[in-house]
């Protein structure tokens, strides 16, 4: 498998509700595998960091080596 793309994202509402999601996509932009999460109460900076984290460990969980 060539190169596959993550791209993730982090939200919060004023520190109320966060949430997170993310998607892996190949080279041709098919989609890989994705997900979402409510995290409860935390910083946007943190909803970002979870989204990041997550997408890594989805990445692993599929043997994917080759990430952008």
């Amino acid at each position: 498998m060539g190169w596959v793309v993550l791209n993730t994202d982090g939200a919060s509402r004023r520190d109320v509700a966060a949430g997170c999601g993310g998607l892996l996509r190949n080279s041709n932009g098919q989609w890989l595998g994705g997900f979402s999460l409510h995290l409860g109460m935390c910083s946007a900076y943190l909803a970002e960091l979870w989204g990041v984290l997550n997408g890594l460990r989805l990445a692993r969980e599929q043997d994917i080596t080759k990430l952008k």
